[in-house]
């Protein structure tokens, strides 16, 4: 927890009440993180601003949805391990309730074809969502030929259904001998952050001994709870590097939903705020209910958040790290191919008929000329409405 006698101890309380109120306009992922540092260093002072920006650093280093290891970062600092908690479940808990609504609707209104013609429209809008991230992605990590011919070879591997964690692992491992000029950061001078192992630690020991009991017990949740788990340890980058793993293992692999649910569980996500992974939930709740949506929420969230707690006090020795900067920039370039393959696959799922073809133009040259997404996904939902009751 830091040392900062300056600053009042903050409630758990204060702590769950204010990142609940972030995340209910927590719209746009990433984006986020510009107001939880005006709420939590200028407003509440509760930390300085060189720790928020450590804990902004750390937060793209480790795996899990960048907005929400910010909130863990800045609990953690506030009030040690359980400060990090609380301030993890406000920030995820109304996308949480407002995803679970959102699936027992689409459910119950499944059959209507107005809906499903919404839903059409809003599967053309998906697809413009992803190839618009790829575009800017693309623009930001594959400056050099050798990122865009290993982005190419991630892109094919995932075209014809190759295992997106096994190349994952591979691109990193082989980043750290192809980008040899990429260097770790300084170390500051002095790390704020001395929070207890111990804490940590025994979360590691009760995942593992859940996934232990769950396995040895053939649980129903089993299944669930592990891929949940294997999706987030593998997202670094951020939460959409976890749609193309979640996609190749729900739908190919395990074939929970059809490719079509699950790009309707990304475009419910969309209008919903909080982390592109809040597609987890409904992947749950199409399982088994409100009780499959829990676990599925617990599962992929549990292993980036007792990671980014577990490696805090080592912040500034995997800033430093060379290797690890290297092998991160694998993963980025990783990210880029996995969500154009993605968009690809998404593209011919698409019908060739006029309002869809029409909704994913239009989403995507709104996307590109920087219209907020919270405007695109409700417009564009309403558009195909239009279409639905006209055609």
């Amino acid at each position: 927890m830091t040392e900062n006698k300056s600053i009042p101890k903050v409630s758990f309380i204060s702590i769950f009440i204010t990142f609940f109120k972030l995340g209910l306009t927590a719209f746009g992922g990433p984006a986020m993180i510009p107001y939880i540092r005006v709420e939590v260093v200028d407003r509440k002072g509760w930390m300085a601003e060189e720790e928020f920006s450590a804990g902004t650093a750390l937060a793209q280093i480790v795996p899990g949805a960048t907005a929400m290891q910010v909130a863990a970062w800045a609990g953690l600092c506030t009030r040690g391990l359980a400060g990090s908690f609380f301030a993890y479940l406000g920030f995820a808990l109304p996308a949480f309730t407002m995803i679970c609504a959102l699936s027992a609707a689409y459910i119950y209104f499944d059959n209507i074809s107005v809906i499903e013609s919404m839903f059409g429209g809003l599967k053309a809008v998906v697809t413009a969502l992803i190839a618009h991230a790829a575009i800017n992605f693309s623009v930001q990590y594959l400056g050099r030929i050798s990122a865009k011919i290993m982005a190419f070879i991630v892109g094919c591997w995932l075209a014809f259904q190759g295992n997106p964690i096994m190349i994952l692992v591979i691109m990193c491992i082989a980043s750290i001998f192809i980008f040899t000029d990429i260097t770790g950061c300084p170390p500051r001078k002095q790390s704020n952050v001395t929070t207890s192992l111990k804490g940590p630690l025994m979360l590691v020991a009760g995942l593992l001994t859940t996934l232990a009991v769950l396995y040895i017990t053939s649980n129903t949740y089993f299944p669930l709870v592990f891929t949940m788990v294997k999706v987030d340890l593998f997202a670094f980058g951020g939460g959409y590097v976890s749609l193309p793993i979640m996609l190749h293992e729900v739908v190919h692999i395990h074939q929970w939903v059809s490719q079509s649910v699950f790009m309707d569980g990304i475009a419910l996500g969309q209008i919903t705020p909080g982390p592109v992974v809040m597609t987890a939930a409904f992947i749950g709740y199409i399982f088994k209910g409100i009780a499959g949506a829990t676990i599925a929420t617990i599962s992929i969230f549990a292993p980036s958040f007792i990671i980014i707690n577990l490696v805090a006090p080592f912040y500034d020795k995997l800033r430093s790290s060379a290797l690890l900067q290297r092998a991160l920039f694998g993963s980025l370039i990783t990210l880029v191919g996995l969500m154009a393959a993605m968009s690809g696959q998404f593209l011919l799922t698409i019908k060739p008929q006029f309002s869809d073809i029409f909704i994913l133009i239009t989403a995507f040259i709104l996307l590109r000329r920087g219209v907020n997404i919270v405007l695109v996904v409700p417009g564009c939902a309403v558009l195909s409405l239009i279409f639905g009751m006209l055609l």
